[in-house]
Parts: C-alpha cells; sequence; structure tokens
C-alpha cells in the first residue's frame, strides 16, 4: 500500500472514530509465511486498532492488529468491486475517503472490524441580511 494512501486511511479513522481508534500506525512486526514447503519470516508494517468503547460483542480495550500485506489485498479487492474507487485512487491520495477506509479495513479483517466512522456535518450559519 502507497504510504500516501495508508496515511490518508490512518487520518479518516483517527478523525471520524466512534469506538475504534488507532493505536499504532509505525508497528513493525515479524510474520512467519510458510513458502514450498519452508518457513520465511517477513516483516511488515502493522496498523493497531483497539476497541474504546465496549459495541457489540467486543468489550472496551479489544485489540487488533491489521498487517499491511491484508491492507494490500483488501485494497486490490475493493479496486475490482468498486470502478468508480479505481479511478478516483488513480488520480491522488486525497481522493480516498473515510467510506472507503471503512471498506478496506472490512475486507482486510474478513468482515470482523466495522469501523462506524461518523462525519460531522458541518455547522454553516447564515448571516443576517439587512435591507
Amino acid at each position: 500500500m502507497r504510504n500516501t494512501l495508508y496515511r490518508q486511511m490512518v487520518y479518516w479513522i483517527r478523525t471520524y472514530r466512534t469506538w475504534i481508534e488507532v493505536v499504532d500506525d509505525n508497528f513493525y512486526k515479524e510474520y512467519a509465511l510458510t513458502r514450498n514447503g519452508h518457513i520465511d519470516y517477513v516483516v511488515a508494517r502493522t496498523l493497531v486498532l483497539r476497541a474504546c468503547k465496549a459495541n457489540g460483542a467486543y468489550a472496551r480495550g479489544t485489540t487488533w492488529t491489521v498487517p499491511e500485506h491484508d491492507l494490500d489485498k483488501a485494497l486490490a479487492t475493493y479496486r475490482k468491486q468498486d470502478q468508480t474507487f479505481r479511478q478516483r485512487i488513480k488520480k491522488a491520495a486525497m481522493y480516498f475517503s473515510p467510506k472507503d477506509a471503512e471498506t478496506v479495513i472490512l475486507l482486510a479483517t474478513h468482515n470482523i472490524v466495522r469501523l462506524e466512522l461518523v462525519i460531522q456535518p458541518i455547522q454553516v450559519r447564515e448571516k443576517p441580511y439587512y435591507l
């Protein structure tokens, strides 16, 4: 995952979080992978999320670690599913929306973590009209 996309996703989660917070976005963890019958060890950036409030079956303090490899696969799946997302992402990372972040996390965690991000409406005050 491009660093700009990763940072944009972390920004949306931190900005619009409801019950899940980003604990660490620069956590590197060693993973063991089996290839051709032997084990390879890979160090990968990992997004660490934690429930800051209880929600459904998840108690406060529940932690999830999402490896960047899973985020990459989720991003590829989402590109295939949504043509408009693919077009937006080609332009720039700034077109990566909070809805996109929710979808990528949901796909990367195999439909376990639903971020439920809430975007607060902007309060616009009208100026009084005087004659």
